[in-house]
């Protein structure tokens, strides 16, 4: 038998044996092999581990490789297979935190912003710790345009240990310019004033709570470098207490749940402190039925 022929006959006998390895030998081979640093070898092993996975080995299994392989794709230049890959991973593994930021940073590196910010809230509510994820909301809220909800991320992000988000925090923090140039015109403004100090007891016996007037009130207190929650948390009740500037309660109620349930202040805010919030309407008498 000669060469040609003999090899004719081995390579389907090769090609079966190298369907015949399990996917977790594969992918074992493939996270050695990685950890070697050959990462073109690593990255046909994964392959050969996916096309040999089966029900039997599980989706937790399946998830890790296609991420793993992602990130090989991702550094390797291919950043349409890793988004790809990564994608197929955060389907089967939903709780893969790491995964979704991994998404996000390449759907920001390519200028979809809504859909990279998407995944970092997802990321958020699944670890309300992960720097990393903030610091990355943070840089997509600030190429939005977004410099307050930016600041917010970012302080967030250096409060968990993130270094580098310490300084984006202090450049976006708002100044307080503003109150400056408001304080050199007191005078005329004390002036105009001081007939009201005279009403100030009657009108907050009178004062019907506006839901205007809260917003005017919190969105004054951020503007002026403040945090979102503290802003929210110097509110009081209007139930409680009807002065101008109060916030229904069931506002407020709703922005402190925002924050047990894992939502950054930024966020709660920008879903609660708008015109149309669903907790300012009023309630419902007997006489609307």
């Amino acid at each position: 038998m000669n060469t040609r022929a003999l090899i004719l006959l081995l390579l389907p006998l090769l090609a079966s044996s190298a369907r015949a390895e399990s996917f977790k030998a594969w992918a074992a081979r493939g996270a050695r092999e990685e950890r070697e640093k050959d990462d073109k070898t690593a990255f046909q092993s994964y392959s050969n581990a996916l096309s040999s996975w089966k029900d039997s080995d599980g989706k937790p299994g399946k998830a890790k490789v296609l991420c793993a392989r992602a990130a090989l794709r991702d550094r390797g230049g291919d950043e349409a297979g890793a988004l790809e890959d990564y994608s197929a991973c955060v389907a089967l593994d939903k709780k893969n935190a790491k995964g979704l930021v991994r998404r996000g940073e390449l759907r920001l590196k390519s200028g979809k912003l809504s859909p990279a910010i998407d995944d970092f809230y997802k990321a958020i509510a699944l670890d309300i710790r992960y720097a990393v994820a903030y610091a990355d909301r943070g840089r997509a809220y600030e190429l939005q345009g977004d410099r307050a909800f930016a600041a917010e991320d970012y302080r967030r992000a250096c409060g968990l240990g993130a270094k580098a988000a310490c300084a984006k925090a202090k450049e976006l923090a708002p100044t307080r310019a503003a109150q400056g140039k408001k304080k050199k015109g007191a005078p005329a403004a004390k002036a105009e004033a001081a007939p009201k100090v005279k009403r100030r007891h009657a009108e907050t016996q009178s004062y019907h709570p506006r839901f205007a007037d809260c917003l005017s009130s919190v969105r004054a207190c951020v503007d002026a470098g403040n945090a979102f929650g503290a802003c929210a948390g110097r509110a009081p009740a209007c139930e409680q207490k009807a002065v101008k500037g109060c916030c229904p309660g069931a506002c407020l109620e709703s922005f402190q749940k925002a924050l047990n349930n894992g939502t950054s202040e930024a966020a709660a805010y920008r879903d609660i402190f708008v015109s149309d919030a669903t907790c300012a309407a009023p309630p419902k008498s007997d006489d609307d039925d």
